[in-house]
């Protein structure tokens, strides 16, 4: 058996490439980026929408949003006691009806007068004094119905609105405390408006602007981003400026820490593969090409910058071509393989081969 056994290895050691079984693998494409010197950089993320929900007038609490609660825009999330409003409303509501009574009468007055007046049977005077003191009804029930509405606009200002949506984060309040005039009550963010706050050398103003794409990343995932806004102003000791970074929507939470590749020189169109492609050895680095016959070549390259998940080379190599990214590493130039998509093809009639 063992002498069996020693036959057949030896077969398989001296049988042709070509005769093998292909080796499953996976695939990627190689392609032209705009690539340059990069340097990483830390950063948060931060919300766009982050605010500290204050009173705008004293009372007490008597309800507050709790802490987690998810609250739409415009919706509450305190009110205030109303009590003391709700009795001055209807305070300068009677006010304005006992004017607006006393109103008609002077109306009816000076009606009655202008016409003994025409008749000659009243003094003008008289006929003047009414007049004016009429103008001067309208006037304080005018003043009157302003307070009206400064009271009814403090009782909307009672229930606290979010100014966004958002979650509430904490509170500085609770229910049965006093509230006074821009005392915080909770805070409130925005966690779908994530974006990444990044303090970085201001010399790499000339390679990053808004628009361009970076690469976001942590510990435990990346992410491709673009470049909100540049601020390129730093001072005297630190020389550094800001930039806010856009990411992918839910790719990050508020607060995570992250650094962030950025641009340290001239970008450069150049070809690119994904990272996984490289087979680096002592001697040299090189790629497996496939062709069209599902042949797996050996392409020497060198290595140049990277850009997140890619990096330059140059060699034989044009955009387009395929590049094994798993299952490389024992393959021998020249080996037949069975790329993934190609794989799946043969299994799959729904699915186009490559």
């Amino acid at each position: 058996m063992k002498r069996i056994l020693l036959l057949l290895a030896s077969a398989l050691v001296a049988a042709p490439l070509a005769a093998q079984p292909p080796v499953t693998v996976e695939t990627d494409t190689v392609q032209v980026e705009s690539v340059a010197a990069s340097m990483w950089v830390s950063g948060v993320v931060v919300s766009r929408e982050d605010a500290m929900i204050a009173s705008e007038l004293d009372g007490r609490v008597t309800w507050i949003a709790e802490v987690g609660d998810r609250v739409a825009k415009g919706s509450p999330v305190a009110r205030l006691d109303t009590h003391l409003l709700s009795l001055e409303k209807r305070e300068r509501e009677a006010a304005i009806a006992a004017l607006q009574a006393n109103l008609v009468w002077m109306k009816r007055q000076t009606e009655r007068l202008d016409e003994l007046a025409h008749k000659n049977n009243t003094a003008q005077s008289e006929r003047d004094e009414m007049r004016a003191r009429y103008l001067a009804a309208q006037q304080e029930l005018t003043q009157a119905q302003v307070g009206l509405e400064r009271t009814e606009f403090n009782l909307r200002r009672s229930e606290i609105p979010a100014p966004f949506d958002g979650v509430v984060v904490s509170r500085a309040t609770a229910t049965g405390e006093y509230a006074t005039v821009g005392k915080p009550l909770l805070r409130l963010v925005n966690t779908d408006a994530a974006e990444v706050s990044v303090t970085a050398p201001l010399r790499l103003a000339r390679f990053t602007q808004p628009g361009h794409q970076v690469f976001v990343s942590n510990q435990d995932s990346s992410d491709k981003a673009v470049v909100r806004s540049l601020v390129a102003v730093g001072d005297e000791r630190s020389h550094m400026m800001e930039l806010r970074i856009t990411p992918t929507p839910g790719s990050w939470l508020i607060g995570e820490a992250v650094t962030v590749e950025l641009a340290a020189g001239v970008r450069q169109q150049r070809t690119t593969v994904d990272r996984d492609a490289l087979v680096l050895r002592d001697s040299n680095n090189y790629v497996y090409v496939v062709d069209a016959e599902n042949t797996a070549k050996r392409v020497i390259v060198e290595v140049g910058d990277g850009i997140g998940e890619r990096i330059a080379v140059s060699g034989w190599l044009e955009a387009g071509d395929r590049v094994i990214i798993r299952g490389a590493e024992r393959l021998r130039d020249g080996q037949k393989v069975a790329p993934l998509d190609v794989r799946l093809s043969m299994n799959d009639s729904s699915v186009q081969q490559f």
